[in-house]
């Protein structure tokens, strides 16, 4: 999972060095903006306190608050980037109207958007009946 390293005694990485790219979507700007800040604040925090233990803050606070959606990405990519077919069926779902309204909330939020529980159930086992097989992708 993508995230700001603290590295050694001495060291904070954020940003494409430290990976901070969503999985699945390759969104990273935002994300190296905020590893950016996350960075800057445990650096100033450790040098006004000579514990090189604050820059480990840098990586609690990015991931308190961007953990779940970083998570939701990584599962979606291990499901459907496997194969060509899996891909596929992910362009497939991703026609869904509801798809693609809480993916663009999501988008625009930064956090996972939720929505009606039915249209979340539906959007899951649509997702469960691509992945097992018992429904192909349409074009």
């Amino acid at each position: 999972m993508a995230r700001i390293h603290h590295i050694g005694k001495d060291l904070v990485l954020a940003g494409d060095a430290a990976g901070l790219v969503a999985p699945s979507s390759g969104e990273g700007i935002y994300y190296a903006m905020i590893g950016g800040q996350e960075a800057a604040l445990a650096t100033h925090s450790c040098l006004l306190s000579g514990n090189s233990k604050d820059l480990q803050l840098a990586c609690k606070r990015f991931m308190s608050k961007h953990k779940t959606v970083f998570r939701v990405l990584e599962a979606m990519q291990n499901a459907y980037y496997k194969s060509d077919d899996r891909k596929e069926c992910f362009v497939s779902l991703c026609k869904n109207v509801d798809v693609q309204r809480l993916t663009f909330e999501s988008y625009i939020h930064k956090k996972l958007v939720t929505r009606i529980p039915l249209v979340h159930l539906k959007i899951m086992v649509k997702n469960l009946l691509h992945l097992s097989g018992l429904v192909r992708a349409t074009t």
